[in-house]
């Protein structure tokens, strides 16, 4: 045996073994170490996508609450401006009833006139709308459409209203019609 072999296949002090038995688990150790330094760094790759991943969802989930409430509030506004469309063509309706409940001279035709009168008022009230107080009121532009002018001596009764051509209607904030009125001045 050279003298490199009995090096290599001598027994390391404290340890245990030959010296190519120590290298072989050096080596053995390098590879190891080699591929847990590739598996951290996949770790950390795939730890950022699923970070990555998460945030996508995250958001496009929100995207979506946002986009379901939009069409929600959309979907409701359309639902308003088509009840309101109706309403604003019924109202009118109500004038002619009433006009014809005052020249009607037969009272059992008046009687039946007027009963088709409440019930138009009921399914207006169910819908919401409310008659707009105009009468005796302050005179409001937002709510009022003043087409003449009474003149007054009494100061108290400037911008009053002192007589309702056709009543006005609103369903919440919104005005379907104006009062038609005259006011004093």
């Amino acid at each position: 045996m050279d003298e490199k072999t009995r090096e290599r296949t001598r027994e390391l002090p404290g340890i245990g073994g030959s010296v190519e038995d120590y290298i072989a688990m050096q080596n053995q150790l390098q590879t190891v170490t080699q591929q847990l330094s590739i598996a951290q760094a996949i770790a950390v790759k795939e730890k950022a996508r699923s970070e990555e991943l998460s945030n996508l969802v995250n958001r496009m989930q929100a995207d979506f609450d946002n986009y379901r409430k939009r069409m929600n509030e959309n979907n409701k506004k359309l639902k308003e401006d088509g009840m309101c469309a109706v309403l604003e063509k019924i109202i009118p309706e109500l004038d002619v009833l009433k006009q014809a409940i005052q020249t009607i001279t037969d009272e059992k035709i008046a009687e039946g006139v007027k009963m088709i009168y409440r019930r138009i008022v009921d399914v207006l009230t169910s819908f919401g709308v409310e008659e707009i107080p105009a009468l005796g009121q302050q005179f409001d532009p937002n709510l009022h459409n003043a087409v003449m002018q009474t003149k007054t001596n009494d100061p108290t009764k400037v911008n009053m209203i002192v007589e309702v051509y056709n009543k006005g209607y609103r369903l919440g904030d919104r005005i379907l019609r104006h009062s038609i009125v005259r006011v004093a001045n």
